[in-house]
């Protein structure tokens, strides 16, 4: 039975009178009447009796028993469409990121592409850029959530919500012609000993004091602005790559990756938002799924940052 024929039953029965009801549901008055001695022969019971005198209706038993049935299945109905809208609140719609140079790559693979497969109405606007371009774009809304290699530098601007950390790799072509023990996980800075290493520049600082701690003088071919471009040196096994990587992180089968042990640094990536800016509802449902699918540390609170985002 079409769930149209129990609504307008129920309407008749609150309106008091077909007359009524047909006003309310907007269907004529014969067509109603017609739509409910089928519910009658569907039901096989006469569920309505009109008042001698009176256009007003008085329910038979099987009526009242109807009336409490169709109810519960129209408020079923409606339920359900409430909890699936619910599930698409804030699912749908553009999704704007600020993530360091080079760091998209994680991102994508651990984080977004199994987002986008479960919300396949949300499109993504990836910005890669430094910390200064990032700061600007996120408070000046161009972006809502960055992803940056750098500590916070001005926490009256941004809330970090998630922090993920990162090593200190050397990185080699895997027949490159400095790799002498490929099956060791981790080495020593004394280990590259006149090889030419390519870094990023952020990590230019941390390397040139570890080294200084243990007296060791390396031999730098090149600073980089990015993790990609340092990653190309080793590709061409022009020199050896020095960059900060996540574990687990995989950058492909043309590279092996061994930890730097005697590097002491605390390298991490960050997840932030503008503070005191609320989020969108899709930003907020992506933080959500970011938090239930990532091990990054949550720094944040998720009950107070919903109600603040008014979600």
């Amino acid at each position: 039975m079409d769930l149209d024929n129990y609504r307008n039953f129920l309407a008749v029965v609150e309106n008091g009178s077909i007359t009524g009801a047909s006003e309310f549901v907007h269907i004529a008055q014969p067509a109603l009447s017609k739509q409910l001695k089928m519910l009658e022969n569907f039901m096989g019971a006469k569920l309505i009796l009109t008042e001698r005198g009176s256009r007003r209706i008085v329910l038979t038993e099987a009526g009242r028993i109807l009336y409490q049935k169709a109810k519960y299945i129209c408020s079923l109905e409606d339920l359900a469409k409430e909890e699936i809208l619910e599930t698409r609140k804030g699912a749908a719609g553009i999704l704007r990121f600020s993530v360091s140079n080079s760091r998209s790559a994680p991102l994508i693979h651990r984080i977004l592409k199994k987002f986008s497969a479960l919300y396949p109405d949300v499109s993504f606007e990836i910005h890669e850029t430094g910390f200064y371009e990032q700061s600007q774009q996120l408070l000046n809304g161009i972006t809502e959530i960055g992803v940056l290699s750098t500590p916070v530098q001005s926490e009256d601007d941004f809330e970090e919500l998630f922090r993920r950390y990162e090593y200190l790799a050397v990185i080699f072509n895997k027949n490159s012609k400095w790799l002498k023990h490929p099956e060791r996980k981790g080495m020593q800075l004394a280990d590259l000993h006149k090889i030419p290493l390519c870094i990023s520049t952020g990590c230019h600082e941390i390397l040139k004091q570890s080294c200084n701690d243990v007296g060791f003088v390396p031999f730098i071919l090149s600073i980089n602005t990015s993790r990609y471009t340092t990653l190309q040196w080793a590709m061409a096994d022009a020199g050896v790559a020095i960059a900060p990587i996540e574990a687990g992180e995989n950058l492909g089968e043309e590279f092996r990756v061994k930890k730097l042990l005697d590097v002491q640094a605390d390298l991490y990536k960050s997840v932030v938002k503008v503070r005191n800016r609320p989020l969108s509802p899709l930003a907020f449902k992506f933080l959500q799924f970011y938090q239930e699918n990532s091990d990054s540390q949550c720094l944040c609170d998720m009950r107070k940052l919903e109600q603040e985002s008014k979600i």
